[in-house]
């Protein structure tokens, strides 16, 4: 027999999981036990003054009280629930998780909140979040499912805290039973860490102007056009074919070719050695939104990787930094 009185296993999940007998754990309320008290006092007047009727009071009291442990513990029982985070959070801000449930064909009425450590001091508010109500109604199609959203507070970067537990709770459709069942989300969603802005960092990697002004008005292959010869430029570009017709000696400037675009290097080595950790997390992630709001191309250099120019690099940079 299914023993309803004892604490159940948190059902552990990645993504999504449904919730099953042992699961479901139940206790009867202060109601119940004052109906349970009644029908005691009716059955031993029953005995003592052999009054048939109160017999069947009592065993339909009796009845009706075990009928509503059965309905109770079915609003919980077989509750398929999904969770989804595809955003992206910096540490700081608030991860909105969506929480998805579906009750099958049957309507039911349960409360839920989240907790965000394995014991928790019931008196600390900020561990946990209010009790909220999902009316789930059974008339909707298989696949469709009731949406929450879930708020979690990220204060530091890295993986969400561990665990993140959700408790589900009901007292429907009498009051004379509270069910209840919790489930453990061991997620692998990252927050990012916050960005902080500054600017005195090592200057990106730019052009040589003495190798620019060198390789100036020389190296296309179209002219651009003539100038006035000047005393110690080069004979090889003087137009001979403008000073036979004209007699004038003129210069050919040629098209400059576009200017390679440098890749800029974010890099740690920029930054004092013994900057903490957190922080140079912050100032890098900082520089890569910048890089990657610019568009220009970027190369992230940390102690143990290097990420150059390729397709995700916003993603793989932050990640990267959340978990150095």
């Amino acid at each position: 027999m299914i023993n309803l009185w004892k604490n159940k296993e948190i059902l552990t999940i990645t993504q999504d999981g449904t919730f099953t007998g042992r699961h479901v754990s139940l206790r009867p309320t202060k109601l119940c036990l004052s109906l349970l008290a009644l029908s005691v006092a009716i059955w031993i007047g029953a005995a003592n003054y052999q009054v048939n009727v109160a017999y069947a009071v009592c065993f339909w009291v009796l009845g009706f009280i075990g009928v509503a442990a059965l309905l109770t513990w079915r609003q919980l029982l077989g509750l398929h629930v999904h969770l989804d985070f595809s955003d992206e959070v910096f540490a700081g801000q608030t991860a909105d998780v969506l929480i998805k449930m579906n009750g099958g064909t049957r309507s039911r009425v349960v409360w839920w909140r989240g907790e965000y450590a394995e014991i928790i001091d019931e008196d600390d508010a900020s561990q946990l979040t209010a009790w909220q109500r999902a009316d789930i109604s059974g008339s909707l199609p298989k696949n469709n499912q009731h949406t929450f959203t879930w708020h979690i507070p990220i204060m530091q970067r890295g993986y969400f805290p561990q665990p993140l537990l959700l408790r589900w709770a009901t007292s429907a459709p009498f009051g004379l039973f509270h069910a209840e069942c919790r489930l453990a989300w061991q997620s692998v969603a990252v927050a990012f860490a916050a960005p902080l802005p500054h600017n005195d960092f090592g200057t990106a990697a730019l052009p040589d102007e003495e190798q620019t002004s060198q390789q100036a008005g020389a190296h296309g292959d179209d002219i651009a056009y003539l100038k006035n010869h000047q005393d110690g430029a080069s004979l090889q570009h003087i137009a001979w074919k403008v000073y036979a017709k004209r007699g004038e000696l003129m210069d050919k400037v040629f098209d400059e070719p576009p200017p390679s675009q440098h890749s800029e290097i974010i890099s740690y080595r920029d930054y004092p050695q013994g900057t903490p950790i957190d922080k140079l997390a912050s100032l890098l992630t900082y520089r890569v939104l910048q890089a990657d709001k610019l568009g220009a191309p970027y190369t992230l250099e940390l102690p143990n990787l290097t990420l150059t120019p390729q397709n995700g690099l916003r993603e793989k940079c932050l990640n990267a930094l959340a978990l150095m």
